[in-house]
């Protein structure tokens, strides 16, 4: 049987003074990313204001996402590997999640990038990637409802470790990256009935709003670095341990 890959996701916060600079690399790390050893598939990601979804942009964050052919490339990637060496010298703080993946379905860029072969662990931290093309004449209605999700979201801080919304494209290619304390923690708020989240997906489908999507799930297999100067993954964790 063919080996899931090796995913890493890592968020860089940049300072005022390096936001134009970590801006370009959208464009400029395409070019090195497509060179690199190993990596079967990659975004390079802007990010969101707040939690979740939000139409607003957090200038000051971006994010690198990695499907690796084996944990030795992606560890080397993130220890040595020149485009990370020159983010890291514009950065201000780097936090990094270790995923193996769990479940995937959909595609993303046309492909399947996160091929699942573990069983979930019911107790252990879960991440999640919820993520859509959104057809052009659908984009005001999806983006009427994301307020509500966002509210619900923040509200809803049980068992939510880490959440960030991501994306290539402003208001058309967006997507959610949380990480859950447990499997019944995330279904809990992604699953129950009359929910902003759930309704807003029900609505979304039912109106064929969404050209692609892909909803995958991940046990966090380590971290590293921190985000507002902890890890609220590793830290959270421990503590309910």
């Amino acid at each position: 049987m063919e080996p899931a890959p090796y995913v890493t996701i890592t968020f860089m916060r940049f300072p005022r003074g390096e936001r134009l600079w970590a801006m370009r690399q959208m464009a400029e790390k395409r070019a090195p990313m497509r060179e690199v050893e190993g990596l079967l598939f990659h975004k390079l990601l802007g990010t969101g204001g707040g939690r979740g979804y939000s139409g607003r942009p957090d200038l000051g964050t971006y994010a690198v996402l990695g499907a690796w052919r084996g944990e030795q490339e992606g560890k080397e990637f993130l220890s040595g590997h020149p485009v990370m060496t020159d983010y890291c010298r514009h950065t201000e703080e780097v936090f990094t999640l270790h995923l193996s993946p769990l479940s995937s379905r959909g595609s993303w860029s046309g492909r399947q990038p996160f091929k699942a072969v573990e069983d979930p662990a019911p107790e252990a931290p879960l991440a999640v990637i919820t993520r859509a093309t959104i057809r052009p004449r659908y984009v005001l209605g999806f983006w009427s409802q994301v307020g509500r999700v966002s509210r619900s979201l923040e509200q809803h801080r049980e068992g939510l470790l880490f959440t960030k919304g991501i994306g290539e494209l402003p208001w058309v290619e967006q997507a959610t990256f949380s990480v859950w304390r447990s499997l019944p923690h995330m279904q809990a708020f992604a699953h129950a009935q009359g929910t902003p989240h759930a309704e807003a997906i029900a609505r979304t489908r039912k109106a064929d709003g969404f050209r692609e999507e892909l909803y995958a799930r991940f046990r966090v297999t380590g971290t590293e670095g921190t985000w507002n100067g902890t890890d609220p993954v590793r830290d959270a964790h421990h503590t309910a341990g």
